[in-house]
């Protein structure tokens, strides 16, 4: 009889054990999957900026004479857990282009408020502006979908759309499979001027830039410029962690609107960026990446595969007790009764 009560108890152990295990795959598992506050990541790139003015004095060179200037911008994107919370992990990101010679062409300091368990950009939560869609990262466990692409320039989303599945390679970590996306965006408005462009000419200014004196336009008048720009741009993420470990390309056309108030649309160019992820950037993001891969395993994958085999072995376990105990029983019941009666 204990025999008995005692396999009983280890099967129904055995069984609550085992079927945590799907519980814990697909319940408990998701609750930990969120973006962690030690995040650290710092991207490089080369490329080249085409000018066709000239941003100080505001004048556009002659035809055919564009200048090339080459470009080296440095990302650095990294948690900031005292503006972080339970809902909310803001992210700080660090931006400077500079040229060959050192001299910064424009910078920016940005904090971003994402969704811990969708990546998504949440509004407030110490944010410097309320976004929508994904920027810095896309989920975890990203799919092969579209995504919403925030863009700061513009505060509009654009389609990210999935390529194409192939891998990259870190320092560390080879042949890590990542998704390509791709986005294109409209020729859209600029909240603020490209590469510190002014906000307002006079209308003195104006007449130079555009060569009409004639414009009937009174000199000291200052008119508001509005900026446009147009771009594409390939994404390279990591799905596991939802980071985007590269941008092979990237370009943008930036245009000025030179009508004025009241008058169709006349957008000229102004200038052209484009630039790409360098191969060393790109294997230390893959790394940095990577390096997580452990911990998901052993949250997804590898707890509640121990508590399927811990439950299975103690089912066995009980219901062996119970063969033996029924064995054992058996046993008494013929032994009891082949004895002799006394006298």
């Amino acid at each position: 009889m204990k025999r008995s009560k005692a396999s009983i108890i280890v099967i129904v152990i055995g069984v609550i054990i085992a079927v945590l295990a799907p519980v814990w795959k697909w319940a408990i598992a998701p609750a930990f999957m969120k973006i962690p506050d030690d995040i650290e990541i710092t991207s490089v790139y080369k490329g080249t900026i085409k000018m066709y003015a000239d941003p100080e004095k505001m004048e556009f060179y002659p035809e055919g004479q564009q200048v090339d200037v080459p470009v080296a911008i440095t990302r650095r994107d990294f948690s900031v857990p005292e503006k972080s919370d339970s809902e909310a992990a803001v992210i700080r990101e660090q931006l400077e282009v500079v040229d060959a010679d050192g001299n910064v062409f424009f910078e920016w300091d940005r904090y971003y408020a994402l969704n811990r368990k969708n990546a998504r950009n949440l509004p407030g939560h110490n944010s410097d502006t309320d976004r929508d869609g994904w920027y810095v990262m896309v989920p975890m466990g990203a799919e092969k979908i579209t995504y919403q692409m925030w863009d700061d320039d513009t505060e509009l989303t654009a389609d990210a759309k999935f390529v194409k599945e192939e891998t990259r390679d870190g320092n560390d970590f080879k042949d890590v499979a990542v998704y390509v996306y791709k986005a294109e965006g409209d020729v859209d408005r600029m909240v603020e001027p490209p590469m510190g462009l002014p906000k307002q000419l006079s209308g003195k200014a104006i007449k130079e830039v555009l060569g009409d004196p004639t414009l009937t336009l009174a000199d000291d008048t200052m008119l508001p410029i509005e900026y446009y720009k147009t771009g594409s741009t390939s994404i390279v993420v990591e799905p596991r962690t939802g980071s985007m470990v590269e941008l092979p390309d990237y370009h943008e056309e930036y245009f000025v609107n030179a009508s004025l108030p009241g008058q169709p649309p006349e957008m000229i160019p102004i200038a052209v960026l484009d630039y790409k992820q360098t191969a060393e950037s790109v294997a230390e993001a893959v790394d940095a990446s990577a390096k997580y891969f452990g911990l998901l395993d052993l949250v997804t994958m590898w707890l509640p595969l121990m508590l399927l085999v811990v439950g299975l072995m103690l089912i066995i376990v009980g219901v062996l007790l119970g063969v033996r105990g029924r064995g054992a029983g058996v046993t008494e019941v013929a032994e009891t009764q082949g004895e002799p009666p006394e006298e």
